[in-house]
C-alpha cells in the first residue's frame, strides 16, 4: 500500500509564500542596520611616562606597587610614585660612575626579595676608571622606601678593567631565590683580544650567580652558593654561565602552561650576527654560550690555538647554540627584554620582547623548550628620537607586571594596549587621460587594499 500523501503543490506554494512574506516584514533592514558593522584589532602603543637622562633600567621593588624605579647611566635612580617623579633620587652616584663610553654608567638595579623587611638593594655600575662594581645599598622600608640610609653603602664585588675604551660591561642584575646573578661583558673592543670570555679563571664575559650577604666566617664581601657549577674546580667559583661578548640582559620566566623554570639571554654581537639565547634553567648551568668561539652561529677570526689551519673552532666543550640570530643588516645590537606576563597586553602576553638600538622596531617570539617560534614583529615602533632614530635601550617590568620601554634619549614609555577600528578599504577613481585606452581606464573605480 502506498503511504505517501499525495503532492498538492499550490496548497505548499501559498503556505510557503506566506512564511516568507512574514520573515520579510520582520527583518527588513533599515539604512542603519544595513551597513557592515565597523571592525577591530588589536594594537600596541607607547604611553609617554617620563623623561630621564639616557635610562639604563626600569623595575620596581617587592612590597612597593605604588613605586617605579628608573636608572640613568649618569648615575642616579629616579623614583615615581603613582606616576609622578619624586623630586629628590633613591640615589646619586654621579661622582663615582665613569661615563666617557656609552656602554658605562649605572646600569642596573635589583631589590632583594625581602626588601619589605631588609631594606637591601643593588646596583651595577661602571666606577671611575673604569672597574664594573656592584654595591650595596638600603633604606628604611618602614619610613621611607625611597630615602638611601646615609653610609648604608657597601661594596659587594669588584672586576678590574680591561682595556682603556671599557666598553662591554653587561650591566643585567637579577635575584633568583636568595641569589643575585649578574651579567659581565668580555671588557674587550673589539674580539675580547685577552679571550676572557672562554677563560674559567676570569669573571669578564660571564653571568655571576652569588649571595650578596658578607661571609662572615671567610672575611669575603659575599657568599659563594655550594651548587655553583664550579665550586669543586675548573673554575671560578662564582660564575654560572660563560661565553658572552656583552649580555646586555637576561630573564627568568616560566611559560604559561609548563612548569620548567627557563632563562633569556641577549648577547650584543660583534660586527655580523646579534643573538638571542631561551632554554632551560638547568641547561645554562655551567654552559658555554659560544662567544669568541662564534658569534651567533657564525665562526669568529679567534687565535690559532682556538682555531688551527682555519676558521671553525676546536670545541672541547659542548656549545649553547643561540635559540634567534639576526644580521647587522637588520641592527646593531639587540635589546632583550622580560617575558611579557600582562594580560592587558594580550596580542604579546606570554612572549619574549626584544628590539634593536639601532632601529625602532619591536619584536616579540613565542619560547619553546631550547628554541622559539613565531618570531614576529608588534605591529608598532618605538617613537622615534633625535634624527628619527629610537635609540632602544631597554625594557623593564614594573607592578603588575607592567611592561615598559624606554630610549637612550630620555622617554620612558608604558606599553599599552588599545582595541583600533580597522579601516574599510576606500574607493579610489583612477586617472586615464594619459592612457586612456587602458584596460582599467573603462572601469571607474577601483579599491584600495
Amino acid at each position: 500500500m502506498n503511504i505517501l500523501r499525495p503532492f498538492r503543490a499550490p496548497a505548499l506554494l501559498a503556505v510557503f509564500a506566506a512564511a516568507l512574506l512574514a520573515a520579510t516584514m520582520l527583518v527588513a533592514p533599515t539604512a542603519d542596520s544595513a551597513k557592515k558593522k565597523p571592525q577591530y584589532k588589536n594594537k600596541i602603543f607607547f604611553k609617554k611616562v617620563t623623561q630621564v637622562a639616557s635610562p639604563t633600567s626600569v623595575t620596581a621593588a617587592p612590597g612597593f606597587g605604588n613605586l617605579l624605579f628608573i636608572t640613568s647611566r649618569m648615575g642616579k635612580i629616579r623614583v615615581m610614585r603613582e606616576g609622578r617623579m619624586l623630586a629628590a633620587p633613591l640615589l646619586d652616584l654621579s661622582d663615582k660612575v665613569e661615563t666617557l663610553w656609552v656602554e658605562q654608567g649605572l646600569l642596573g638595579l635589583t631589590f632583594a626579595p625581602d626588601f619589605k623587611k631588609t631594606g637591601r638593594y643593588y646596583v651595577h655600575y661602571t666606577a671611575k676608571g673604569g672597574d664594573v662594581k656592584v654595591d650595596e645599598y638600603a633604606v628604611n622600608p618602614e619610613k621611607d622606601p625611597t630615602r638611601t640610609l646615609p653610609a648604608s653603602g657597601r661594596n659587594v664585588i669588584r672586576i678590574p678593567k680591561v682595556s682603556k675604551a671599557g666598553n662591554h660591561n653587561g650591566g643585567a642584575i637579577a635575584f633568583l631565590g636568595k641569589f643575585l646573578y649578574i651579567a659581565v661583558g668580555d671588557g674587550n673592543n673589539p674580539g675580547d683580544q685577552q679571550n676572557l670570555a672562554q677563560n674559567l679563571n676570569s669573571l669578564r664575559g660571564k653571568i655571576l650567580r652569588i649571595d650578596p650577604r658578607p661571609d662572615q666566617t671567610s672575611g669575603r664581601t659575599y657568599r659563594i652558593p655550594p651548587s655553583n657549577p664550579f665550586v669543586a674546580g675548573g673554575g671560578r667559583a662564582e660564575i654560572f654561565a660563560y661565553g658572552f661578548r656583552n649580555p646586555h640582559s637576561f630573564d627568568f620566566f616560566r611559560p604559561a602552561g609548563d612548569g620548567e623554570l627557563q632563562m633569556a639571554i641577549t648577547d650584543v654581537g660583534q660586527g655580523r650576527a646579534e643573538e638571542m639565547n631561551v632554554l632551560p634553567f638547568r641547561l645554562a648551568w655551567g654552559a658555554n654560550f659560544g662567544w669568541k668561539l662564534y658569534e651567533g652561529t657564525l665562526p669568529y677570526d679567534c687565535e690559532a690555538a682556538l682555531c688551527p689551519g682555519g676558521q671553525t673552532p676546536v670545541i672541547t666543550t659542548p656549545l649553547i647554540w643561540p635559540a634567534l640570530t639576526y644580521s647587522h643588516e637588520a641592527g646593531c645590537a639587540i635589546i632583550g627584554g622580560p617575558y611579557v606576563e600582562d594580560k592587558s597586553l594580550g596580542k604579546i602576553d606570554n612572549r619574549i620582547i626584544y628590539g634593536d638600538f639601532c632601529t625602532n622596531r619591536i619584536r616579540t617570539a613565542a619560547p619553546n623548550g631550547s628554541w622559539i617560534t613565531n618570531d614576529r614583529g608588534i605591529g608598532s615602533f618605538l617613537p622615534p628620537g633625535k634624527d628619527q632614530h629610537s635609540a632602544l635601550n631597554g625594557f623593564g617590568v614594573g607592578a603588575g607586571n607592567k611592561v615598559y620601554a624606554f630610549s637612550n634619549f630620555g622617554p620612558v614609555y608604558r606599553l599599552v594596549q588599545k582595541a583600533v577600528r580597522v579601516a574599510t578599504p576606500a574607493k579610489q577613481k583612477i586617472g586615464c587621460k594619459k592612457k586612456p585606452n587602458q584596460k582599467r581606464c573603462k572601469k571607474k573605480s577601483a579599491s584600495l587594499t
